[in-house]
């Protein structure tokens, strides 16, 4: 439990990056809305450092699941590929 408490903005901000850049090689939405959320806990760890790892799991863990919600219905919205039914 204790590496939870030496998370700091900058890990937020690269872990972000690195989704981004996920989201570069293999196109679709999900990764952008995950890297999205770590770049959110990053600016909150930011201004909030004394927060503790566990919340700021919590949070990345909150915002991950309402903005792939969001991605999903833009996605949806646009046409993108869904799964085909069998006939």
């Amino acid at each position: 439990m204790e590496m939870f408490y030496i998370l700091n903005h900058w890990h937020w901000w690269a872990l972000g990056a690195l989704f981004v850049l996920g989201e570069l090689i293999t196109p679709c939405v999900y990764f952008v809305a995950i890297g999205i959320a770590a770049v959110l806990v990053g600016l909150v760890t930011r201004f909030m450092p004394e927060m503790a790892g566990v919340w700021q799991l919590g949070l990345f863990i909150g915002l991950t699941l309402i903005n792939t919600g969001i991605a999903r219905s833009i996605r949806n919205k646009r046409g993108g590929s869904t799964p085909r039914q069998k006939a």
